[in-house]
């Protein structure tokens, strides 16, 4: 599976007609509303906002919207869009601004195909990779060195928090635990152990989609 690092932006003419295309990371439908809401609000005069999104794994859910346009013409290639390249947890929507020429069904397919895809591209698609993560603290000077470790293992620091120590999470993909487990306690000589971690997926390398 593979999702967006950054949002994504796009912007095509096609015989006068407007197509601007966007793309955004989302984790639920709530949050998919607000992003298309304030698309809305961008453009209040634009002729029809058209989107699909995805969220979730095997079992994921789906939404699209035409607006207006022709059935099957817009929110259905950009679903294909993130399905066929094994997209999750993302929105692509596209505001069009009517240009005065009919475009016929295959046309509209072509520039909302084009501006979806335009827009995940600029999003900087990234693989997901099985990872493990733990919840640690630690002194400012061992999370100084983990830091700097961890910039170069490929491992992952979030929710970072200061008080009288640091507190955080660290993530890093399936198969490199032994290493980092290895690491927090040499560091700290056997102090910091880290123990039952919580499964989840985290961005790995860049993605191609077609």
């Amino acid at each position: 599976m593979i999702t967006l690092s950054k949002t994504g932006d796009s912007k095509l003419e096609v015989k006068k007609s407007i197509f601007i295309g966007r793309s955004f990371h989302i984790s639920s439908p709530d949050e998919a509303s607000e992003f298309l809401s304030a698309e809305r609000k961008k453009y209040p005069d634009a002729r029809h906002l058209c989107y699909a999104w995805v969220i979730g794994g095997e079992n994921a859910r789906q939404k699209t919207s035409d607006d207006g346009e022709p059935q099957g013409t817009a929110g259905q290639p950009l679903l294909e869009l993130l399905t066929s390249n094994g997209f999750t947890d993302t929105l692509v929507c596209v505001t069009r601004y009517f240009g005065g020429t009919l475009l016929g069904t295959g046309g509209l397919r072509r520039a909302y195909s084009d501006s979806g895809r335009q827009a995940l591209i600029s999003g900087e698609p990234v693989n997901l990779v099985p990872a493990l993560m733990w919840n640690e603290s630690c002194s400012y000077p061992v999370f100084e060195m983990l830091s700097r470790k961890a910039a170069g293992s490929g491992w992952t620091i979030e929710n970072i928090s200061y008080s009288d120590k640091v507190s955080f999470n660290i993530s890093v993909p399936q198969g490199s635990e032994n290493e980092i487990v290895r690491f927090c306690m040499d560091l700290t000589g056997g102090q910091m152990v880290l123990k039952d971690p919580e499964e989840l997926l985290m961005q790995g390398e860049k993605a191609n989609i077609s």
